[in-house]
């Protein structure tokens, strides 16, 4: 198949796993993220989807391969393993960094995605209003090393930062991405702008956001909200940037309900 647009770096085929039967449903993490952090909403999602969890280059289970420092290079990535896997059509979900992937998708094989979820996401990779700038981020990885950088981002994306019950989790799948790739990250988030292409997305789209996000503020939530034709909006109270470890089976939940609207005739 020929969706990537060319590029200088062949695409890499990246760690992934398979469960449950059904529509596929497509996983994309974000930054300092991995495919562990879905292992708790697993057993319901794979009740009625195929499943499939990524890591993304340099992440997770996928830490020995070069993260790209583009965004449009990971979404080439994970399109090259769904080709290795036979998986043409696809619901597709992207988190943090990952919504700016699952957006290039939809920009390159319009036609291979069948819903869209944009969790905790947003149109402009430099993220205004986020918890501190990219550079601020990118000089204090150098000062404190990469595992002090992950556990203090990952604070930030909860509630009740490290004394939510998450904490220590979310913080383990953090510390396993390369410091490569955890600079390479903000490079790609800081270099990528999809407001342009918002109008030209015409799947069904929902939209889930915690209201108390450190990373992602209202104005990026409300120009997809605005921006994308077929949008709809799931905003979580008491929730941070991490709402599918906050309120799982509320998380669960919106997901079925708007992949099972249309298939029942609502």
């Amino acid at each position: 198949m020929s969706d990537q647009s060319p590029s200088e770096n062949p695409p890499q085929l990246l760690p992934f796993a398979r469960v449950g039967a059904g529509a596929a449903l497509v996983l994309v993490h974000g930054y300092l993220g991995g495919s562990h952090q879905w292992h708790g909403l697993l057993a319901t999602l794979s009740a009625r989807f195929e499943v499939v969890t990524l890591d993304l280059a340099g992440y997770g289970k996928a830490n020995q391969l070069i993260a790209p420092a583009d965004v449009a290079d990971h979404a080439r990535d994970v399109l090259a393993t769904l080709d290795s896997l036979g998986i043409e059509r696809f619901h597709l979900l992207g988190h943090s960094m990952g919504g700016m992937v699952v957006q290039e998708i939809t920009r390159v094989a319009p036609h291979r995605v069948e819903k869209l979820i944009l969790y905790a996401t947003g149109p402009l990779g430099l993220i205004p209003g986020r918890f501190e700038t990219m550079a601020r981020s990118r000089e204090r990885l150098k000062e404190d090393g990469l595992a002090r950088t992950a556990r203090r981002i990952c604070a930030t994306w909860l509630l009740d930062r490290e004394a939510s019950p998450a904490f220590e989790d979310l913080a383990a799948v953090a510390m396993q991405a390369s410091e490569q790739a955890a600079s390479a990250g903000l490079s790609a988030m800081e270099s990528w702008d999809g407001r342009e292409h918002l109008a030209r997305i015409e799947h069904n789209t929902l939209i889930i956001w915690g209201e108390s996000d450190r990373s992602y503020g209202w104005s990026q939530i409300k120009m997809l909200w605005r921006g994308i034709p077929r949008a709809s909006l799931a905003v979580l109270p008491a929730a941070a940037h991490a709402v599918h470890l906050e309120h799982p089976a509320l998380f669960c939940t919106l997901l079925t309900e708007f992949l099972a609207r249309g298939e029942r005739g609502i």
